[in-house]
């Protein structure tokens, strides 16, 4: 990601966020708020490796990869996908699996062992999208978000990378 796809990725990031809001919850004003302000915050300054997808020219979406036990240390290596938000009208059209794909061949040249992601529970979607990927879910539980301000039921899935 260039610095100056950092107001794209974030709007993309909000946009596809609130185009999948599972919980009613989450349409509540100040979780809004925050949600958009968490996605500037990391576009300007992203604590991950940020990959774009570009389809003539425009931002279509995006993901990023860190260590999840260890976030911002490299030196664990970052076998943990944290995001990925396709802009609405590209979502189911193959963005998502392109991203996740360049996020896998990066982890397998680094010769990291597995790969691991998260979604909500709640978020068929992205759940079907990372196990016709390949992924098995290897845990489900609660865990606190911070950009939503709130507990989280989640899903970790893994991936052994060869």
């Amino acid at each position: 990601m260039a610095v100056s796809d950092a107001e794209a990725v974030a709007r993309i990031g909000f946009e596809a966020w609130k185009s999948n809001r599972v919980h009613q919850s989450w349409y509540a004003e100040d979780i809004e708020t925050r949600v958009e302000e968490s996605f500037l915050t990391f576009a300007r300054r992203p604590d991950a490796e940020v990959v774009v997808a570009f389809t003539a020219g425009e931002i279509v979406g995006w993901g990023a990869r860190d260590s999840r036990e260890h976030p911002g240390d490299w030196a664990r290596g970052w076998d943990y996908i944290s995001d990925i938000w396709v802009a609405p009208h590209w979502q189911g059209k193959g963005v998502g699996s392109a991203l996740i794909g360049e996020f896998l061949v990066r982890m397998r040249l680094e010769t990291l062992g597995v790969a691991s992601i998260e979604a909500d529970a709640a978020n068929e979607a992205a759940l079907s999208l990372y196990k016709r990927r390949g992924f098995t879910e290897i845990w489900r539980g609660t865990d606190f978000s911070p950009s939503l301000g709130l507990n989280q039921a989640k899903v970790r899935l893994e991936k052994a990378l060869p």
